[in-house]
């Protein structure tokens, strides 16, 4: 499917998650932000409890443009000094659509890969600012469209949180 095709319903996923949603005791509510790594675009998470939440994520690489959705279990770190510090595990699926500059392929069109993604970080609010940090892990592999995997994902984020 092409590139655009995914992006408007991966937006309107995006503006109405969260609507409605709201428990007390979650880290935060929603937060937009960007991601910058491998790949690098903007991201989205969603909390629709105090542990689970929902990350979506545009990004572009390799002269393309792919769309994430993850689901993720928040865990706090039990030392106090690091209230505001919580680290992750998530899985979800991702698309996208990239030229032949992508590692390891050497045809001559384009690229439309369907596959999952996994997802590992560790992320901080501070306090009373209404600003989030993170670092994360998202090795994936690529079940359709080209087999392939792609265990060297990393980037980081920062969000304005609400």
């Amino acid at each position: 499917m092409p590139a655009k095709k995914l992006l408007f319903p991966f937006l309107l996923l995006l503006l109405f998650s969260g609507k409605g949603s709201s428990v007390t005791a979650q880290i935060y509510g929603t937060g937009f932000g960007v991601l910058l790594g491998n790949p690098s675009g903007a991201t989205m998470k969603v909390f629709f409890t105090e542990r689970d939440a929902f990350e979506g994520i545009i990004a572009t690489s390799w002269r393309g443009v792919s769309a994430t959705a993850l689901y993720q279990l928040h865990f706090t770190l039990p030392d106090p000094k690091f209230r505001n510090t919580h680290w992750y595990l998530g899985a979800g699926a991702h698309a996208g659509r990239w030229d032949n500059t992508a590692p390891f392929y050497d045809g001559p069109d384009t690229i439309t890969p369907l596959g999952v993604s996994l997802a590992a970080g560790i992320e901080s609010t501070f306090g009373r600012y209404p600003f989030t940090f993170g670092f994360h892990l998202m090795p994936s592999a690529n079940i359709a469209g080209h087999l392939s995997f792609n265990i060297f994902q990393a980037g980081i984020t920062g969000r304005y949180i609400f």
